[in-house]
């Protein structure tokens, strides 16, 4: 198999549009086009990454680089992530979670995550889009720590929750940036946040799989 049909057998089998797979390895939709085109080869180092993210076997036509390389790691595939509940943006910018009824709608989706507790939620109607689409799914790693830049699910204290981006974290405060909708930054106390759980990435709808 030609390095650029494995690109897109991999994207494929994970269940991945070419923007997704971008975003996951760090990369552009436009790059990952390029190498399913033949137009470019994605590194060595990239070829490993896109076969943990998608569980998809690198090929054996590629290989590492020879001078003062290190034995490849064993890779890593993905894993069932279960789905707990579904998420939506109500007209205040805050979440409303709701918990699936016991027996109904239960599933997994398939994602590489390091974190043994990692959930995800499936997105409900249009208030995230364009980030993140209705039928979609969030899955979030509570155990990893979030770093600035990166999507969050933040539970307050008062019950109330957000998903928002975490543009910094200083001096007891936390600032939180809208994914979409125009909302304004917010600076929030730390002693007001219950938990900022991170958000590793998203899959899409038919990537869902019941019990």
């Amino acid at each position: 198999m030609e390095l650029n049909d494995w690109v897109r057998a991999a994207r494929k089998y994970g269940k991945l549009t070419q923007e997704q797979l971008g975003e996951a390895v760090g990369r552009t939709k436009a790059n990952v086009g390029h190498w399913e085109k033949g137009l470019h080869s994605p590194s060595f180092e990239m070829v490993q990454r896109i076969a943990e993210i998608t569980g998809y076997a690198a090929p054996n036509s590629v290989a590492a680089p020879e001078a003062n390389a290190d034995d490849a790691q064993k890779l890593r595939q993905a894993r069932a992530i279960p789905v707990v509940g579904s998420v939506k943006a109500g007209d205040d910018g805050y979440l409303e979670e709701l918990q699936y009824p016991v027996g109904h709608g239960e599933g997994f989706v398939m994602y590489w995550a390091q974190d043994p507790g990692a959930y995800a939620l499936r997105v409900k109607g249009d208030s995230m889009h364009p980030r993140y689409r209705a039928g979609e799914f969030v899955v979030i790693t509570p155990n990893i720590e979030a770093q600035p830049g990166r999507d969050v699910m933040v539970a307050l204290t008062n019950g109330k929750k957000l998903l928002k981006l975490l543009n910094w974290s200083r001096d007891g405060e936390v600032q939180l940036l809208s994914i979409n909708n125009g909302y304004t930054p917010m600076t929030i106390d730390m002693a007001d946040i219950d938990k900022i759980h991170r958000v590793a990435g998203s899959v899409p709808p038919d990537a869902f799989e019941p019990y």
